[in-house]
């Protein structure tokens, strides 16, 4: 996977080829085809395991309470992931994933995929904000619609963040946790008095 994330840096989805990414992982083709029908079937595969990454992570720093959650997960999207060891630089990796949703406009395998993938992330979200709403933290507000809304705002930041020289994600971040503020949590859910 990682030789797999090199040489898609390196070359771009147009460019890779088993071969290319053989050659970084210093082994044969051969072995490739053994695990792998192609390209697409190695790039749909490393697309589960940057994901799988994330998930990780995502555990790793869970504290069980739900804007806690709620916020650390967007801030994991807009700005840094911890540093674990296993990640590639956040840059890289969300051109890379861009780049391979692209291939989801012309390949039915990868929009499936991705559509997976939302799903899986609209569902966290979903769970975060009921989770709120049943402690008495969240405004009684429609779970999947809050979750998706959410999360088309951050497929747009990370498509701007992967595509443009500047980064929007400080000023998206001010207005998701603005909204989270103004909108979601319940102003006295966590007052001391």
């Amino acid at each position: 996977m990682r030789a797999t994330f090199c040489a898609l840096q390196e070359y771009g989805y147009a460019g890779l080829s088993i071969q290319r990414i053989a050659d970084e992982a210093d082994l044969s083709k051969s072995t490739f085809y053994h695990h792998f029908d192609g390209k697409d079937d190695l790039l749909l595969s490393f697309q589960e395991f940057m994901l799988a990454q994330f998930d990780k992570i995502v555990q790793l720093e869970s504290t069980g309470d739900p804007e806690r959650d709620l916020r650390t997960l967007i801030g994991f999207i807009l700005d840094d992931l911890p540093d674990y060891g296993e990640m590639p630089e956040k840059d890289a990796v969300l051109r890379s994933l861009v780049e391979l949703r692209a291939q989801a406009v012309q390949d039915a395998e990868f929009r499936k995929k991705y559509a997976e993938t939302d799903e899986q992330f609209a569902k966290r979200f979903e769970r975060l904000i009921r989770d709120g709403i049943e402690r008495g933290e969240f405004a009684e507000v429609d779970p999947e619609r809050t979750s998706r809304m959410l999360l088309t705002i951050l497929h747009g930041a990370i498509l701007q963040h992967a595509t443009r020289d500047d980064d929007p994600a400080v000023e998206i971040r001010e207005s998701i946790d603005e909204y989270i503020d103004q909108r979601l949590v319940v102003e006295d859910a966590h007052s001391t008095d």
